[in-house]
């Protein structure tokens, strides 16, 4: 997405980034799209910038733009619709959020099926209107039977390299991310490909022992989805992949802040244990997220989003199958729990941002993209940027 020219001065903001909090700071972006001053409002001198637009942000909270790594749909809108103009509605709902960045998130599928999802997400990058398409994130089809949740079980298979070949080369270098089950067969194999094709793997929907963990750990899968769901648990004789992801700093942790997938104190503990470049916050959000309540079909299922405030299964509503979370509710929810704006704001935009190499994105930061998203204070979205370019406005 291109610039749209325009030099941009936010003044009289309260700056979230890179771990801190800057009262009455603003920055400038230049028209090539990027930052290119960030100031305290008490040396700002207007005649420095000259010809500009002016947003006064007015105290208001003002960070990097959200990037949700995790993501099946939002708004009605999904990657198994199978179409290039689904994952533009994705990005054009998604930026109401204060979402500048995102992965469309692949159920576990046939390896026709998540051909042909994958080739229309890349179809719609450089083309959306909101949230930038950043990549691809295959949940699957290399996942244990044993804690599919709502993936189909028919459509999980035991690791293979033609396939997981076949599947990156459709996305012609976009595919970022893939979960995978490190307990089964052939698993070294895949651990290998993924490095050489730069793709990063994450372990999910497992039953593997802790061993089991630690060894996928050490053949390069550092990463959790979604911590605590669709995972071994954590035992006192075996601590499962839950405690594998909890006790190795060196692993990553996905997290569902929506207080249904992960309990709020749980969820407080875990980013008071792990470093703080550790946590990435994710949605985990189906198609009829932001819809509201009822009942929906999700990835051929029929769901329903009731009270609980999580889509469950119609047939066994005792099994969670996604949520209907935002991510800038998830950083509202996990500022009430631990009373940390700063690092709940870095686990949405600079820690997934790192994660997966993107290092023009996540900050506020001379240089970087002018990926930006102005909240109220409830993180509520007010103006989002991408690229500099205002892409809402409420």
């Amino acid at each position: 997405m291109k610039a749209d020219c325009k030099k941009r001065l936010i003044i009289n903001a309260t700056l979230v980034s890179a771990g801190t909090v800057r009262d009455r700071s603003g920055l400038f972006i230049n028209e090539d799209g990027r930052i290119a001053d960030v100031f305290n409002m008490a040396d700002f001198d207007r005649s420095k910038y000259g010809e500009c637009e002016t947003l006064d942000a007015n105290g208001r909270l003002v960070t990097p733009g959200l990037i949700d790594t995790h993501i099946h749909g939002i708004g009605g809108f999904g990657p198994d619709d199978c179409t290039m103009q689904s994952a533009l509605g994705m990005s054009e709902k998604l930026a109401q959020f204060g979402v500048t960045g995102f992965f469309p998130t692949l159920y576990a599928g046939s390896a026709d099926k998540m051909e042909r999802e994958t080739k229309e997400a890349v179809k719609a990058m450089g083309k959306e209107s909101g949230a930038r398409i950043l990549g691809i994130n295959l949940e699957g089809p290399f996942l244990n039977p044993k804690k599919c949740g709502a993936q189909d079980p028919k459509a999980l298979i035991q690791p293979d390299a033609s396939t997981f070949l076949r599947l990156i080369q459709a996305g012609e270098g976009h595919v970022k991310a893939m979960t995978i089950a490190p307990e089964l067969p052939g698993l070294e194999e895949i651990t290998n490909l993924a490095e050489k094709q730069k793709v990063v793997l994450l372990m999910g929907h497992t039953d593997a022992t802790y061993n089991q963990a630690v060894r996928g750990m050490n053949l390069g899968i550092r990463h959790a989805t979604h911590t605590f769901n669709a995972m071994s648990r954590m035992d006192h004789k075996n601590p499962g992949v839950a405690g594998c992801a909890l006790f190795h700093d060196i692993m990553h942790c996905e997290l569902i802040a929506d207080g249904v997938h992960v309990h709020r104190d749980l969820v407080s503990f875990l980013i008071k244990t792990k470093p703080q470049d550790k946590v990435v916050l994710i949605t985990d959000s189906l198609k009829p997220t932001a819809l509201g309540p009822g009942h929906y079909i999700a990835n051929g299922d029929p769901v329903v989003l009731g009270e609980r405030g999580a889509f469950v299964m119609e047939r066994d509503p005792s099994v969670l199958c996604g949520s209907a979370l935002t991510l800038n509710a998830a950083v509202r929810n996990v500022v009430c729990w631990t009373g940390d704006r700063a690092q709940a704001v870095r686990m949405a935009t600079e820690n997934p941002a790192a994660v997966y190499g993107f290092g023009e994105i996540g900050a506020l930061a001379k240089g970087k993209l002018a990926d930006i998203a102005v909240f109220d204070e409830d993180f509520n979205a007010t103006e989002v940027f991408v690229c500099g370019k205002f892409v809402y406005k409420k």
